[in-house]
Protein backbone atom coordinates (compact mmCIF):
# COMPACT_ATOMS: atom_id res chain seq x y z
CA UNK A 1 0.00 0.00 0.00
CA UNK A 2 1.46 3.59 -0.98
CA UNK A 3 1.48 6.08 1.46
CA UNK A 4 -0.15 9.17 1.72
CA UNK A 5 1.93 12.89 1.38
CA UNK A 6 1.08 13.24 5.02
CA UNK A 7 2.15 9.55 6.19
CA UNK A 8 5.44 10.62 3.82
CA UNK A 9 5.56 14.06 5.64
CA UNK A 10 5.89 13.35 9.02
CA UNK A 11 7.83 10.22 10.59
CA UNK A 12 6.29 9.01 14.47
CA UNK A 13 8.93 7.50 16.25
CA UNK A 14 7.12 4.54 16.54
CA UNK A 15 7.62 3.60 12.58
CA UNK A 16 11.33 3.13 12.84
CA UNK A 17 12.70 -0.15 14.46
CA UNK A 18 14.66 0.38 17.64
CA UNK A 19 15.02 4.16 17.69
CA UNK A 20 16.92 6.28 20.08
CA UNK A 21 16.27 10.10 20.60
CA UNK A 22 19.25 12.16 19.69
CA UNK A 23 20.40 15.81 18.75
CA UNK A 24 19.21 16.01 15.18
CA UNK A 25 16.44 13.66 15.00
CA UNK A 26 14.75 10.14 15.66
CA UNK A 27 17.77 7.40 14.44
CA UNK A 28 17.53 3.92 14.00
CA UNK A 29 20.21 2.13 16.26
CA UNK A 30 20.86 0.07 13.45
CA UNK A 31 20.44 1.19 9.55
CA UNK A 32 19.60 -1.78 7.43
CA UNK A 33 21.40 -1.82 4.08
CA UNK A 34 18.28 -2.30 2.33
CA UNK A 35 16.62 0.68 3.57
CA UNK A 36 19.89 2.94 3.63
CA UNK A 37 20.63 5.35 0.86
CA UNK A 38 23.39 3.47 -0.97
CA UNK A 39 20.60 0.56 -1.38
CA UNK A 40 18.33 3.14 -2.62
CA UNK A 41 20.85 5.08 -5.16
CA UNK A 42 21.19 1.60 -6.39
CA UNK A 43 17.95 0.99 -6.72
CA UNK A 44 17.50 4.19 -8.88
CA UNK A 45 20.47 3.77 -10.56
CA UNK A 46 19.24 0.09 -11.75
CA UNK A 47 15.87 1.60 -13.26
CA UNK A 48 17.74 4.63 -14.95
CA UNK A 49 19.42 1.83 -16.32
CA UNK A 50 16.90 -0.33 -17.56
CA UNK A 51 14.86 2.12 -18.73
CA UNK A 52 16.27 5.91 -20.04
CA UNK A 53 20.13 4.22 -19.90
CA UNK A 54 18.84 1.40 -22.62
CA UNK A 55 17.29 4.24 -24.81
CA UNK A 56 20.54 6.30 -24.49
CA UNK A 57 22.13 3.01 -25.53
CA UNK A 58 20.48 3.22 -28.46
CA UNK A 59 20.93 7.15 -29.09
CA UNK A 60 24.26 6.64 -28.83
CA UNK A 61 24.83 4.54 -32.04
CA UNK A 62 23.26 7.60 -33.33
CA UNK A 63 19.53 8.31 -34.87
CA UNK A 64 17.73 5.43 -32.31
CA UNK A 65 20.19 3.28 -34.94
CA UNK A 66 18.14 3.51 -37.42
CA UNK A 67 18.85 3.94 -41.14
CA UNK A 68 16.68 7.22 -41.66
CA UNK A 69 18.36 9.55 -39.62
CA UNK A 70 15.70 11.98 -40.28
CA UNK A 71 12.66 10.06 -38.70
CA UNK A 72 15.31 8.80 -35.64
CA UNK A 73 15.81 12.56 -34.75
CA UNK A 74 12.06 13.43 -35.41
CA UNK A 75 10.70 11.05 -32.90
CA UNK A 76 13.33 11.98 -30.26
CA UNK A 77 12.17 15.32 -31.13
CA UNK A 78 8.43 14.45 -29.90
CA UNK A 79 9.83 12.74 -27.40
CA UNK A 80 11.23 15.46 -25.47
CA UNK A 81 9.09 17.81 -26.48
CA UNK A 82 6.35 16.07 -24.54
CA UNK A 83 8.48 15.23 -21.53
CA UNK A 84 8.85 19.44 -20.79
CA UNK A 85 4.85 18.92 -19.76
CA UNK A 86 5.37 15.68 -17.97
CA UNK A 87 8.36 17.09 -16.14
CA UNK A 88 6.35 20.47 -14.95
CA UNK A 89 3.53 18.27 -13.39
CA UNK A 90 5.46 15.58 -12.00
CA UNK A 91 5.56 17.52 -8.72
CA UNK A 92 2.00 16.88 -8.27
CA UNK A 93 2.18 13.47 -8.83
CA UNK A 94 4.96 13.63 -6.61
CA UNK A 95 2.84 14.90 -4.08
CA UNK A 96 -0.54 12.43 -4.53
CA UNK A 97 1.06 9.13 -5.10
CA UNK A 98 4.90 9.76 -3.87
CA UNK A 99 8.16 9.11 -5.36
CA UNK A 100 8.41 5.34 -5.76
CA UNK A 101 5.07 5.01 -7.76
CA UNK A 102 6.04 8.20 -9.41
CA UNK A 103 9.17 6.49 -10.63
CA UNK A 104 7.17 3.16 -11.59
CA UNK A 105 4.67 5.26 -13.76
CA UNK A 106 7.47 6.77 -15.66
CA UNK A 107 9.37 4.14 -16.79
CA UNK A 108 6.11 2.36 -18.33
CA UNK A 109 6.67 4.51 -21.48
CA UNK A 110 10.40 3.27 -22.69
CA UNK A 111 9.27 -0.32 -23.80
CA UNK A 112 6.80 1.16 -26.39
CA UNK A 113 9.15 3.19 -27.85
CA UNK A 114 11.89 0.55 -28.12
CA UNK A 115 9.37 -1.58 -29.76
CA UNK A 116 8.06 0.91 -32.05
CA UNK A 117 11.97 1.57 -32.76
CA UNK A 118 12.33 -2.35 -33.71
CA UNK A 119 8.66 -2.25 -35.67
CA UNK A 120 10.12 1.11 -38.08
CA UNK A 121 13.51 -1.22 -38.36
CA UNK A 122 11.82 -4.19 -39.43
CA UNK A 123 8.99 -3.39 -41.00
CA UNK A 124 9.06 -0.33 -42.18
CA UNK A 125 6.66 1.40 -40.16
CA UNK A 126 7.02 4.88 -40.06
CA UNK A 127 4.19 5.87 -37.70
CA UNK A 128 4.74 3.57 -34.49
CA UNK A 129 7.77 5.62 -33.90
CA UNK A 130 5.35 8.92 -33.51
CA UNK A 131 2.88 6.75 -31.06
CA UNK A 132 5.59 5.46 -29.32
CA UNK A 133 7.10 8.97 -28.95
CA UNK A 134 4.02 10.34 -27.71
CA UNK A 135 3.78 7.31 -25.20
CA UNK A 136 7.30 8.08 -23.69
CA UNK A 137 7.17 11.65 -23.73
CA UNK A 138 4.21 11.55 -21.77
CA UNK A 139 5.75 9.46 -19.03
CA UNK A 140 9.51 9.88 -18.78
CA UNK A 141 9.13 13.38 -17.68
CA UNK A 142 7.92 12.05 -14.10
CA UNK A 143 11.18 9.62 -14.23
CA UNK A 144 13.07 12.27 -14.84
CA UNK A 145 12.56 14.18 -12.28
CA UNK A 146 11.24 11.59 -9.75
CA UNK A 147 14.79 9.48 -9.96
CA UNK A 148 16.54 13.36 -9.44
CA UNK A 149 14.72 14.02 -6.55
CA UNK A 150 15.08 11.03 -4.81
CA UNK A 151 18.79 11.16 -5.31
CA UNK A 152 19.42 14.56 -4.10
CA UNK A 153 17.03 14.74 -1.03
CA UNK A 154 17.25 10.79 0.25
CA UNK A 155 21.14 11.22 0.07
CA UNK A 156 23.40 12.60 3.02
CA UNK A 157 25.22 15.85 2.43
CA UNK A 158 28.70 14.67 2.82
CA UNK A 159 27.69 11.65 0.68
CA UNK A 160 26.10 13.39 -2.37
CA UNK A 161 29.00 13.31 -4.68
CA UNK A 162 30.04 9.80 -4.62
CA UNK A 163 26.35 8.77 -4.69
CA UNK A 164 25.50 10.94 -7.70
CA UNK A 165 28.71 9.06 -9.17
CA UNK A 166 27.15 5.80 -8.43
CA UNK A 167 24.02 6.95 -9.82
CA UNK A 168 25.42 8.45 -13.11
CA UNK A 169 27.83 5.60 -13.43
CA UNK A 170 24.88 2.47 -13.20
CA UNK A 171 23.10 4.61 -15.68
CA UNK A 172 25.88 4.91 -17.99
CA UNK A 173 26.60 1.07 -17.62
CA UNK A 174 23.43 0.64 -19.42
CA UNK A 175 24.78 2.15 -23.04
CA UNK A 176 28.05 0.06 -22.19
CA UNK A 177 26.02 -3.28 -21.85
CA UNK A 178 23.94 -2.20 -25.18
CA UNK A 179 27.03 -1.29 -26.18
CA UNK A 180 28.53 -4.32 -26.20
CA UNK A 181 24.46 -5.77 -27.91
CA UNK A 182 25.06 -3.44 -31.02
CA UNK A 183 28.48 -4.37 -31.58
CA UNK A 184 28.11 -8.29 -31.21
CA UNK A 185 24.86 -7.97 -33.01
CA UNK A 186 26.88 -5.77 -35.83
CA UNK A 187 30.19 -6.48 -35.77
CA UNK A 188 30.14 -7.80 -39.00
CA UNK A 189 28.41 -4.64 -40.33
CA UNK A 190 31.04 -2.77 -42.41
CA UNK A 191 28.42 -0.18 -43.98
CA UNK A 192 26.55 2.71 -43.16
CA UNK A 193 22.34 2.42 -42.52
CA UNK A 194 20.56 0.91 -39.57
CA UNK A 195 21.44 -1.58 -36.83
CA UNK A 196 19.84 -5.59 -37.21
CA UNK A 197 16.02 -5.27 -36.30
CA UNK A 198 16.73 -8.18 -33.68
CA UNK A 199 19.06 -5.31 -31.84
CA UNK A 200 15.61 -3.62 -30.53
CA UNK A 201 13.99 -6.82 -28.67
CA UNK A 202 16.86 -6.86 -26.61
CA UNK A 203 16.20 -3.16 -25.60
CA UNK A 204 12.03 -4.02 -25.18
CA UNK A 205 12.72 -6.70 -22.47
CA UNK A 206 15.21 -4.78 -20.37
CA UNK A 207 12.92 -1.76 -20.27
CA UNK A 208 9.74 -3.94 -19.36
CA UNK A 209 11.71 -4.79 -16.15
CA UNK A 210 12.22 -1.46 -15.31
CA UNK A 211 8.63 -0.60 -13.56
CA UNK A 212 9.29 -3.68 -11.15
CA UNK A 213 12.66 -2.23 -10.53
CA UNK A 214 11.35 1.26 -9.49
CA UNK A 215 8.99 -0.76 -7.13
CA UNK A 216 11.97 -2.06 -4.81
CA UNK A 217 12.33 1.78 -3.67
CA UNK A 218 11.79 2.66 0.22
CA UNK A 219 9.50 5.35 0.83
CA UNK A 220 11.01 8.30 2.08
CA UNK A 221 9.96 7.59 5.61
CA UNK A 222 11.20 4.15 5.76
CA UNK A 223 14.62 5.09 4.61
CA UNK A 224 17.50 4.95 7.09
CA UNK A 225 20.85 8.09 6.51
CA UNK A 226 23.91 7.32 7.85
CA UNK A 227 24.05 11.21 9.16
CA UNK A 228 20.97 10.36 11.38
CA UNK A 229 18.24 12.66 10.24
CA UNK A 230 15.11 12.04 8.10
CA UNK A 231 14.42 12.25 5.03
CA UNK A 232 13.41 16.14 3.85
CA UNK A 233 9.58 16.15 3.13
CA UNK A 234 8.68 15.42 -0.77
CA UNK A 235 6.14 17.86 -2.66
CA UNK A 236 2.59 17.47 -0.16
CA UNK A 237 0.40 20.75 -1.75
CA UNK A 238 -2.52 20.05 -4.11
CA UNK A 239 -1.63 18.92 -7.71
CA UNK A 240 -2.48 22.17 -9.45
CA UNK A 241 -0.71 24.21 -6.75
CA UNK A 242 2.32 22.27 -7.01
CA UNK A 243 2.17 22.81 -10.56
CA UNK A 244 2.06 26.20 -10.30
CA UNK A 245 4.94 26.18 -7.71
CA UNK A 246 7.08 24.49 -9.65
CA UNK A 247 6.29 26.82 -12.91
CA UNK A 248 7.30 29.87 -10.05
CA UNK A 249 10.87 28.38 -9.26
CA UNK A 250 12.61 30.04 -12.66
CA UNK A 251 11.26 33.42 -11.58
CA UNK A 252 14.97 33.12 -9.58
CA UNK A 253 18.02 34.50 -11.70
CA UNK A 254 20.30 31.37 -10.43
CA UNK A 255 17.73 28.85 -11.04
CA UNK A 256 17.57 30.72 -14.33
CA UNK A 257 21.17 29.49 -15.27
CA UNK A 258 21.22 26.57 -14.26
CA UNK A 259 18.08 25.88 -16.46
CA UNK A 260 20.15 26.85 -19.37
CA UNK A 261 23.30 24.43 -17.99
CA UNK A 262 21.04 21.52 -17.42
CA UNK A 263 19.62 22.35 -21.60
CA UNK A 264 23.77 22.48 -22.60
CA UNK A 265 24.13 18.72 -21.75
CA UNK A 266 21.24 17.45 -23.81
CA UNK A 267 21.58 19.78 -26.39
CA UNK A 268 24.49 18.72 -27.67
CA UNK A 269 23.80 14.82 -28.36
CA UNK A 270 21.70 15.18 -31.29
CA UNK A 271 24.06 16.90 -33.08
CA UNK A 272 26.98 14.40 -31.73
CA UNK A 273 24.71 11.43 -32.80
CA UNK A 274 23.89 12.46 -36.24
CA UNK A 275 27.70 12.82 -36.90
CA UNK A 276 28.47 9.16 -35.74
CA UNK A 277 25.15 7.92 -38.01
CA UNK A 278 26.22 10.34 -40.62
CA UNK A 279 30.05 9.30 -41.19
CA UNK A 280 30.44 5.85 -39.48
CA UNK A 281 29.61 2.46 -40.31
CA UNK A 282 27.10 0.61 -38.09
CA UNK A 283 29.77 -1.31 -36.39
CA UNK A 284 31.40 2.06 -35.85
CA UNK A 285 27.85 3.46 -34.37
CA UNK A 286 28.33 0.04 -32.10
CA UNK A 287 31.53 0.88 -30.81
CA UNK A 288 30.81 4.08 -29.71
CA UNK A 289 27.80 3.64 -27.60
CA UNK A 290 30.75 1.26 -25.87
CA UNK A 291 33.75 3.46 -25.35
CA UNK A 292 30.98 6.66 -24.70
CA UNK A 293 29.83 5.21 -21.36
CA UNK A 294 33.21 3.97 -20.49
CA UNK A 295 34.46 7.48 -20.90
CA UNK A 296 31.74 8.77 -18.73
CA UNK A 297 32.08 6.25 -15.84
CA UNK A 298 35.62 6.69 -15.56
CA UNK A 299 35.03 10.79 -15.64
CA UNK A 300 32.30 10.25 -12.97
CA UNK A 301 34.43 8.86 -10.47
CA UNK A 302 37.21 10.60 -10.53
CA UNK A 303 35.12 13.86 -10.32
CA UNK A 304 33.02 12.12 -7.06
CA UNK A 305 36.21 11.51 -5.49
CA UNK A 306 37.30 15.19 -6.04
CA UNK A 307 33.87 16.62 -5.30
CA UNK A 308 33.85 14.89 -1.68
CA UNK A 309 37.29 15.36 -0.89
CA UNK A 310 36.96 17.26 2.60
CA UNK A 311 40.87 18.42 2.17
CA UNK A 312 39.81 20.62 -0.92
CA UNK A 313 37.59 23.87 -0.38
CA UNK A 314 34.00 24.24 -1.92
CA UNK A 315 35.04 26.98 -4.16
CA UNK A 316 38.43 25.85 -5.47
CA UNK A 317 37.07 21.60 -6.25
CA UNK A 318 34.13 23.09 -8.45
CA UNK A 319 36.42 25.80 -10.14
CA UNK A 320 39.06 22.76 -10.85
CA UNK A 321 36.56 20.07 -11.98
CA UNK A 322 34.43 22.55 -14.30
CA UNK A 323 37.88 23.83 -15.42
CA UNK A 324 38.82 20.63 -16.90
CA UNK A 325 35.54 19.68 -18.00
CA UNK A 326 35.12 22.75 -19.91
CA UNK A 327 38.44 22.90 -21.60
CA UNK A 328 38.02 19.31 -22.56
CA UNK A 329 34.38 19.68 -23.72
CA UNK A 330 34.89 22.88 -26.40
CA UNK A 331 38.50 21.85 -27.35
CA UNK A 332 36.50 18.36 -28.41
CA UNK A 333 33.56 20.20 -30.00
CA UNK A 334 35.50 22.29 -32.24
CA UNK A 335 37.95 19.31 -33.38
CA UNK A 336 34.57 17.83 -34.53
CA UNK A 337 33.25 21.13 -35.69
CA UNK A 338 36.38 21.29 -38.00
CA UNK A 339 36.36 18.07 -39.41
CA UNK A 340 32.48 18.24 -39.61
CA UNK A 341 33.38 20.80 -42.42
CA UNK A 342 35.95 18.97 -43.80
CA UNK A 343 33.41 15.90 -44.50
CA UNK A 344 30.58 17.86 -45.95
CA UNK A 345 32.19 18.96 -48.50
CA UNK A 346 33.40 15.94 -49.54
CA UNK A 347 32.01 13.73 -52.63
CA UNK A 348 30.44 10.99 -51.94
CA UNK A 349 29.80 11.55 -48.48
CA UNK A 350 32.70 9.27 -46.16
CA UNK A 351 31.97 6.28 -44.41
CA UNK A 352 34.52 5.60 -41.94
CA UNK A 353 35.03 2.25 -40.43
CA UNK A 354 38.02 1.22 -37.60
CA UNK A 355 39.42 0.03 -40.43
CA UNK A 356 39.30 3.29 -42.44
CA UNK A 357 42.53 5.60 -42.41
CA UNK A 358 41.65 8.74 -40.53
CA UNK A 359 39.20 6.81 -38.42
CA UNK A 360 40.53 8.10 -35.22
CA UNK A 361 41.00 11.45 -35.97
CA UNK A 362 37.41 11.92 -36.87
CA UNK A 363 36.14 9.37 -33.95
CA UNK A 364 37.71 10.22 -30.96
CA UNK A 365 36.93 13.74 -30.95
CA UNK A 366 33.12 12.56 -30.42
CA UNK A 367 33.51 10.24 -27.72
CA UNK A 368 35.33 12.90 -25.30
CA UNK A 369 32.86 15.34 -26.20
CA UNK A 370 29.78 13.37 -25.44
CA UNK A 371 31.53 12.17 -22.10
CA UNK A 372 32.31 15.47 -21.01
CA UNK A 373 27.96 16.36 -21.50
CA UNK A 374 27.72 13.20 -19.46
CA UNK A 375 29.75 14.38 -16.62
CA UNK A 376 28.81 17.98 -16.89
CA UNK A 377 25.19 16.66 -16.48
CA UNK A 378 25.92 14.71 -12.89
CA UNK A 379 28.26 18.14 -11.83
CA UNK A 380 25.33 20.31 -12.14
CA UNK A 381 23.32 18.35 -9.64
CA UNK A 382 26.31 18.69 -7.22
CA UNK A 383 27.08 22.09 -8.40
CA UNK A 384 23.14 23.16 -7.73
CA UNK A 385 22.87 21.73 -4.31
CA UNK A 386 25.11 24.85 -3.39
CA UNK A 387 22.96 27.00 -5.75
CA UNK A 388 19.39 25.98 -4.20
CA UNK A 389 18.38 27.88 -1.14
CA UNK A 390 19.82 26.83 2.15
CA UNK A 391 16.48 26.75 3.66
CA UNK A 392 14.55 24.86 0.64
CA UNK A 393 12.88 21.17 1.73
CA UNK A 394 13.05 18.38 -0.16
CA UNK A 395 9.67 19.87 -1.69
CA UNK A 396 11.13 22.95 -3.05
CA UNK A 397 14.51 20.85 -4.28
CA UNK A 398 11.86 18.86 -6.01
CA UNK A 399 10.31 21.53 -7.98
CA UNK A 400 13.24 23.19 -8.75
CA UNK A 401 14.61 20.09 -10.64
CA UNK A 402 11.19 19.62 -12.60
CA UNK A 403 11.58 22.95 -13.85
CA UNK A 404 15.32 22.50 -14.80
CA UNK A 405 14.38 18.94 -16.40
CA UNK A 406 11.86 20.54 -18.12
CA UNK A 407 13.99 22.87 -19.71
CA UNK A 408 16.58 20.29 -20.70
CA UNK A 409 13.75 18.58 -22.47
CA UNK A 410 12.71 21.45 -24.50
CA UNK A 411 16.06 21.70 -25.43
CA UNK A 412 16.74 18.31 -26.44
CA UNK A 413 14.00 18.78 -28.49
CA UNK A 414 14.64 21.78 -30.07
CA UNK A 415 17.98 20.43 -31.04
CA UNK A 416 16.52 17.22 -32.33
CA UNK A 417 14.05 19.09 -34.41
CA UNK A 418 16.20 21.23 -36.13
CA UNK A 419 18.42 17.98 -36.77
CA UNK A 420 15.76 16.51 -38.40
CA UNK A 421 14.78 19.46 -40.46
CA UNK A 422 17.53 19.02 -42.40
CA UNK A 423 19.70 21.72 -41.49
CA UNK A 424 23.54 21.11 -42.70
CA UNK A 425 25.16 19.65 -40.05
CA UNK A 426 28.46 22.08 -39.14
CA UNK A 427 25.37 24.43 -39.03
CA UNK A 428 24.28 22.57 -36.62
CA UNK A 429 27.84 22.44 -35.13
CA UNK A 430 27.84 26.23 -35.26
CA UNK A 431 24.99 26.25 -32.98
CA UNK A 432 26.19 23.90 -30.42
CA UNK A 433 29.72 25.97 -29.81
CA UNK A 434 27.62 29.43 -29.20
CA UNK A 435 25.61 27.82 -27.07
CA UNK A 436 28.57 26.08 -25.00
CA UNK A 437 30.45 29.15 -25.00
CA UNK A 438 27.12 31.10 -23.49
CA UNK A 439 26.58 27.85 -20.41
CA UNK A 440 30.64 28.43 -19.93
CA UNK A 441 29.66 32.26 -18.63
CA UNK A 442 26.55 31.22 -17.13
CA UNK A 443 29.00 28.21 -14.98
CA UNK A 444 31.30 31.30 -14.43
CA UNK A 445 27.94 33.22 -12.87
CA UNK A 446 26.91 30.13 -10.53
CA UNK A 447 30.50 29.53 -9.28
CA UNK A 448 30.89 33.42 -8.76
CA UNK A 449 28.09 32.96 -6.48
CA UNK A 450 29.27 30.08 -4.80
CA UNK A 451 32.87 31.13 -4.21
CA UNK A 452 31.43 34.11 -2.42
CA UNK A 453 29.25 32.47 -0.33
CA UNK A 454 31.91 29.72 0.61
CA UNK A 455 34.28 32.87 1.44
CA UNK A 456 32.08 34.12 3.37
CA UNK A 457 31.49 30.71 5.81
CA UNK A 458 27.71 30.59 4.63
CA UNK A 459 27.85 26.91 4.21
CA UNK A 460 29.84 26.28 7.51
CA UNK A 461 26.17 27.45 8.66
CA UNK A 462 23.15 25.07 9.63
CA UNK A 463 20.55 26.13 7.04
CA UNK A 464 17.47 27.39 8.15
CA UNK A 465 15.06 25.05 9.14
CA UNK A 466 12.09 25.57 6.96
CA UNK A 467 8.30 24.62 8.19
CA UNK A 468 8.30 21.80 6.58
CA UNK A 469 11.48 20.32 7.57
CA UNK A 470 10.20 21.45 11.16
CA UNK A 471 7.06 19.33 11.14
CA UNK A 472 9.00 16.39 9.90
CA UNK A 473 11.38 16.42 13.39
CA UNK A 474 8.84 17.45 15.30
CA UNK A 475 6.39 14.85 15.01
Amino acid sequence: MTSTPLEEKTIPPTDLPAVEEVEQGYVPAKVHWYRGTTAQTIIVGVASFLAPGAYAALAATGAGGLADITWGNASSAIAYGLIVPSALISTGCLSKIGPRWTLAIGACGYAPYAAALYANSAFRNQWGLVVGAIVCGLTSGLFWVSEGAIIMIYSEPERKGRLLALWQSIYQAATLIGGGINLGLNVHNKSSGGLAPKTYLTFVGLNCLAPFVSLLLSNPKQVQRVDKKPVPAFPSEGFWKECWLTCKELKDPKILACAFLWSQCLFIPSYLGTYVARFFSVRARGLTSIVQPLLAILFFQIAGVILDSKKIKLRHKLIVTWGALQVLGITSMIWILVKNVHLDSVTPRPNYDWTTPGFAAAWVPAQFARAVASTNYGYNYYMATWVFPRQADGARISRIIATLRSAESGSAAIAFGIAAAGLPLHNLGYINIAFLILTTFLGAYILQFIWVQDKAGVYDKPPAVSESQSEVEVN
